[in-house]
């Protein structure tokens, strides 16, 4: 029988929590709140963490953080993931907000934002200031010059390969975004898009139900 691996890991004096084994030796941020079981293959995702809110990210129960998944956070943003995630390979880029429920799974290459260029920022002269602002700060951040506007991605979603979450989108319960779909405006529950623009191609009924599963259960004890 297969053993679930026990990662380790302990908080230092400088709040951070480092991860045994790990390659990248800076840790996880003081202000990432991770529950019980949660699995993060590497802290090198959390470089360009640089949220300075009391708590910029919240991880739930069991979720796990993959193949280098990555969180580009400004100072003012702030990331929480529900309990038992998958996100393998993915990227949030948040400046305000990014919420995501449970039992979610994220695939290689899907980029979750709540920030895109606007008319303002895709101005000449606005960039310039852009740049040169970061070019005379001693961490060389990049600063923010988009417009952000929160994401929120309801219980059991499922975003395919390469697919990109723009801002402002609501991914609704049970809905499975397809592989390299732009997805711009909000996907109802229980329904399958692709595409760019995305377009509908499939109604799911809804297998997730209090309902269903306890028919589930009693099925499953029933075979014993």
């Amino acid at each position: 029988m297969r053993k679930n691996i026990i990662q380790k890991g302990s908080r230092s004096a400088d709040g951070r929590t480092y991860i045994e084994y790990d390659w990248f030796k800076n840790g996880i941020p003081e202000n990432v709140q991770l529950s019980e079981d949660v699995y993060i293959d590497t802290s090198y995702g959390f470089a360009a963490f640089n949220s300075s809110l009391p708590i910029g990210m919240s991880i739930g129960k069991g979720s796990g953080c993959y193949d280098r998944a990555s969180f580009i956070v400004g100072s003012n943003g702030r990331i929480q993931i529900g309990e038992y995630n998958i996100l393998n390979g993915s990227l949030f880029i948040c400046n305000k907000n990014i919420t995501v429920g449970s039992h979610c799974m994220f695939a290689w290459g899907s980029v979750i934002t709540d920030s895109w260029m606007n008319v303002d920022t895709l101005q000449v002269e606005q960039r310039r200031k852009i740049l040169q602002k970061s070019a005379t700060d001693q961490f060389r951040l990049l600063p923010s010059g988009e417009t952000s506007s929160p994401v929120y991605i309801e219980d059991n979603v499922w975003v395919g390969f390469d697919a990109v979450i723009m801002p402002g989108v609501r991914l609704g319960r049970g809905c499975i975004v397809g592989s390299k779909s732009i997805v711009t405006e909000d996907v109802p529950p229980y329904t399958v898009v692709t595409g760019n623009p995305v377009k509908i191609i499939r109604q799911l009924q809804p297998d997730d139900t209090e309902a269903a599963k306890a028919a589930a259960m009693k099925e499953c004890l029933m075979r014993k």
